[in-house]
């Protein structure tokens, strides 16, 4: 009784944090820093005390602001806020960036309340994560520590080399501590093509990147267990591929991306500036199943 009276008062100290960064550095950050409000609508049957869960509101900032003498470094934080009228969620976090004799070391923590399961109250879980990343540009080499609730969740580390005409190899080792799970990726990539290949004990992946055109990517997936995916990608603004495919895209990046599972699901996302419409059709074969899951998102920052 007591551990749980005591998350509920951690987790409502969350939200009162969040609300003061909002309501203090909100107003004293310049136009770049305002908070951003998520608006998304999806597809649902709620009634009328369950409307948050229709419309799905997010509320965000980023804040910058560098540290001078002693520390000398860059340190950006935030806050994001999701109310809900049954799993209300929101998390405060920090990150710390400082160079050090050519290696960039960042430093980022984060707090969150996020409810696993209904029937434990709104309010009944914190999670702290922790993420360390170290870097160094010119040897082209990075590490990264990521742990959860004080465990480690995964290691990895990342060396590429450069080749003739601007070709580039990669190799990516990853391991988790806590399920005892590890895998490699390699990566190839040239100006117009991108080859991944993920490889683990239980299972192998290939994926291919092919920019067919200035606009148009097709990346066809095939895995060890059968499994076959192809994505097309429309990109109203042209960006090269990422690396090791779901990476961070650039925050204008304006696409349309159709993913193809065969005998599983269609999948369509549409991302135009600050509007972004995903669309999840479950099929078999040629038949369209029920349970179709479309969804609008519009991003205003104020």
């Amino acid at each position: 009784m007591k551990r749980k009276c005591w998350n509920r008062v951690k987790c409502a100290s969350l939200w009162e944090v969040a609300m003061m960064m909002m309501m203090i550095y909100g107003t004293a950050s310049a136009a770049t820093n305002r908070p951003t409000l998520s608006i998304t609508v999806r597809d649902g049957h709620f009634d009328n005390e369950n409307y948050l869960n229709y419309f799905c509101p997010t509320l965000s900032s980023t804040y910058t602001k560098t540290l001078h003498k002693p520390l000398l470094a860059d340190l950006q934080y935030g806050f994001l806020l999701a109310p809900s009228s049954t799993k209300p969620s929101c998390s405060i976090w920090c990150k710390v960036t400082k160079q050090i004799h050519k290696w960039k070391i960042t430093t980022g923590a984060a707090l969150a309340s996020i409810p696993p399961q209904k029937e434990q109250g709104v309010f009944s879980n914190v999670k702290a994560d922790i993420d360390l990343r170290v870097e160094h540009d010119q040897r082209d080499v990075s590490a990264r520590l990521y742990a959860s609730d004080l465990c480690i969740s995964r290691l990895e580390c990342t060396k590429g080399f450069d080749l003739q005409n601007t070709n580039r190899f990669i190799v990516n080792p990853r391991y988790n501590p806590q399920t005892n799970h590890a895998d490699v990726i390699f990566g190839y990539v040239t100006p117009q093509t991108t080859v991944k290949v993920r490889a683990s004990a239980q299972c192998q992946e290939v994926s291919i990147a092919q920019q067919i055109n200035t606009h148009n990517v097709l990346i066809p997936t095939i895995a060890s267990n059968g499994d076959v995916t192809l994505r097309w990608e429309r990109q109203l603004i042209p960006q090269r591929p990422v690396f090791g495919g779901g990476g961070q895209r650039e925050e204008n990046a304006s696409y349309i991306a159709t993913t193809l599972k065969p005998s599983d699901s269609i999948h369509v996302e549409w991302k135009d500036g600050p509007w972004n419409a995903i669309m999840n059709i479950p099929i078999d074969g040629t038949d369209v199943h029920s349970g179709s899951n479309v969804s609008i998102r519009r991003e205003v920052t104020f």
